[in-house]
């Protein structure tokens, strides 16, 4: 069944909806939140951007639906979310952000998986803001019943209960560990890849395992940042139980060399990652077929959640 125009301009109004609470390590700083970055600016996005301008993906809705494609943003803008006050976004980070990133580093490494979750939970508290914003507006005009289920309110409940389990596992693992100063509770897998030129950059925390709701999350945090004009690493970082899990999911990864690393790597940040930013030099060198090959899948991808699948134009770097 088609959706009604009202149904449209509900969602349209929901997207604008934001959540700007200061997620730090407790919970209970009252600052407003800053549109920080998840991936870094001056040391990460400066290898990236041309003309002060990187590619990343971004949603246009319109009563055709929505349209989902890699478009120039401004560096300044690129990978920000509202989920740290100012004051807890500097000091937090501030190990992080104010030297090179050194992969044997377990408190950069770990700092990089935090922003990462955070930037994760952020996103699903923001859906859970727009979820029920979209519900409690269809019962008050009628379209649903507050006494009765519906798909709105079950989606809205799911989105809830997606953002608990993600606090949860924040908490448990990274919360806790990093107002202790404790980071060894957090296993890496770090990957060089050599000879490569700055093409994209990519943070996320993503499952790799489906579990019941009242069990722990079974997840890694993805960071692949370029460090210099010829050198990327890529940062898998998970809680130690969970080494043989993770260990298992990223084999085909983790187990490989060379560009067949690169390109199973390119296959899961277009199937579970979208925060992601491309050089504009290097889109601009792929062929129109290629760009739209990649789109499609991604979209793909976020409708399905499967697997990309295979095709050689999947290759990002």
């Amino acid at each position: 069944m088609d959706p009604k125009p009202e149904d449209m301009a509900e969602v349209f109004r929901t997207r604008r909806i934001g959540f700007g609470r200061c997620l730090e390590p407790t919970m209970q700083c009252d600052q407003p939140a800053i549109r920080a970055h998840s991936i870094q600016n001056r040391q990460t996005i400066a290898l990236l951007e041309q003309d002060n301008h990187v590619l990343a993906w971004q949603p246009r809705f319109s009563q055709a639906g929505p349209d989902v494609a890699l478009r120039r943003i401004g560096r300044n803008d690129a990978s920000t979310f509202a989920g740290f006050c100012n004051q807890h976004d500097t000091e937090l980070f501030r190990p992080l952000d104010t030297k090179a990133l050194d992969a044997a580093d377990r408190e950069q490494l770990f700092l990089l998986a935090y922003r990462g979750i955070t930037c994760e939970l952020h996103a699903i508290m923001t859906g859970v803001v727009q979820l029920q914003s979209l519900y409690t507006a269809r019962v008050e005009r009628g379209a649903d019943s507050p006494d009765s289920s519906s798909p709105a309110g079950q989606k809205a409940v799911e989105q809830m209960l997606l953002s608990w389990a993600t606090w949860r596992y924040r908490h448990s693992y990274y919360d806790e560990p990093l107002l202790r100063r404790s980071f060894e509770g957090v296993e890496h897998e770090v990957l060089d890849l050599n000879d490569q030129a700055p093409c994209l950059a990519a943070s996320s925390f993503i499952t790799v395992k489906d579990v019941p709701i009242n069990e722990e999350l079974v997840g890694v945090a993805i960071n692949i940042l370029p460090v210099s004009e010829t050198r990327t690493v890529a940062a898998f970082s998970y809680a130690k139980k969970d080494q043989g899990s993770i260990r298992a999911a990223l084999d085909r990864i983790l187990g490989s060399t060379g560009d067949t690393q690169r390109y199973e790597l390119s296959k899961l940040v277009l199937s579970r990652i979208s925060n992601v930013l491309i050089s504009p030099r290097h889109f601009d060198q792929w062929s129109e077929e290629r760009k739209k090959k990649i789109a499609d899948a991604f979209v793909r991808t976020v409708e399905s959640q499967q697997d990309v699948g295979e095709d050689a134009d999947f290759m990002l770097f």
